[in-house]
């Protein structure tokens, strides 16, 4: 009997020890799980906030514009910029290009804001309109761009601070007139994610997005889904989030146009191209739709991504201008 009693508790100790080897193995496996995706995460995290770097962005804008045949020396003759430079509440340091042709305190004002790729440049066409109905012109260059020192890129997230920071300047510099905020590609998500600010409500007159996408996330999952890694999008997208929060501190639910324009009571132009690729119909349908304000207007346009305004020049100053006015 005391052989049979040992025997018995020699299996209970061996189940034990089954037992704690068992949630060791799973804690390993959980615990290296997590460093995988962890790892994961930053590596896709940093490649979305430093994506313009080693981009020759200011090279890039006359190229586009060349290539387009707008006639950069002619514009720049005609209008001489000033260079400024402001200072978001993050500390950022704004590089700035401002325009007018008369004085500038009587003017109505607009600021410009560029896509990801390019620089301030890249705006001269949409600044060209306003000048010419004689407004003021500012048009920022983003960080990651131009001059801007700063080479983080959040997708608008960050960048709708450097859109505050423009506003309380031209606050603070004119008289109480008109001033819109009017922004292309990833500046026209820029734009969408300042007006769902209170500062957006309270102090600009109009907000224009031209070819904006819907949200970080599909730009991501564009991008990533082309790769071919075999990992699904979900699982890629939770490892982001967790590197672009740690890191970062936003993630993905942060920078969604869509969520953000819910809060939005600024009138709203949107402007969306039939052929664009990136910026698709469907997310600018899904922007419209979510704007709350019940002064908004969508101009679905026959051209591609951000040509609107060369294709159909005419055309756009007119609804830009009626819409504003």
């Amino acid at each position: 009997m005391k052989i049979r009693g040992n025997e018995k508790k020699g299996k209970l100790i061996t189940k034990k020890r089954v037992k704690v080897i068992i949630i060791v193995l799973c804690l390993l496996l959980i615990s290296g799980f997590g460093i995988v995706s962890y790892g994961l995460g930053v590596n896709i995290a940093d490649g979305l906030i430093y994506l313009n770097e080693g981009n020759d962005t200011k090279d890039n804008s006359r190229k586009q514009l060349e290539l387009w045949g707008y006639d950069i020396d002619s514009f720049e003759k005609q209008y001489p910029v000033e260079k400024i430079t402001l200072t978001a509440e993050d500390g950022n340091q704004i590089p700035v290009a401002f325009f007018s042709t008369q004085d500038t305190k009587d003017n109505n004002t607009v600021i410009l804001v560029h896509g990801l790729g390019g620089d301030y440049v890249s705006v001269y066409p949409q600044a060209e309109i306003y000048l010419e109905s004689g407004w003021n012109v500012l048009a920022l260059d983003q960080r990651g761009s131009g001059d801007s020192t700063n080479q983080k890129v959040s997708f608008g997230y960050y960048e709708k601070l450097d859109i505050k920071a423009l506003v309380d300047y031209v606050k603070a510099n004119t008289t109480d007139k008109k001033m819109v905020v009017h922004g292309f590609s990833m500046g026209a998500a820029t734009t969408g994610l300042y007006a769902g600010t209170e500062h957006a409500n309270e102090n600009v007159d109009a907000v224009i997005l031209d070819s904006a996408f819907d949200s970080m996330e599909s730009m991501f999952l564009m991008v990533f889904e082309d790769m071919n890694t075999g990992l699904p999008g979900a699982y890629a997208v939770w490892c982001a989030n967790m590197g672009l929060r740690t890191k970062y501190n936003f993630d993905f639910d942060d920078a969604n146009i869509v969520t953000a324009l819910k809060n939005c009571n600024v009138p709203a132009l949107v402007i969306q191209s039939e052929k664009d690729d990136l910026s698709t119909s469907d997310m600018g349908e899904a922007l419209f739709e979510s704007i709350t304000g019940s002064k908004k207007e969508y101009w679905l346009v026959d051209t591609k991504h951000i040509e609107a305004c060369i294709d159909y020049p005419v055309q756009y100053k007119e609804r830009v201008m009626n819409f504003i006015n």
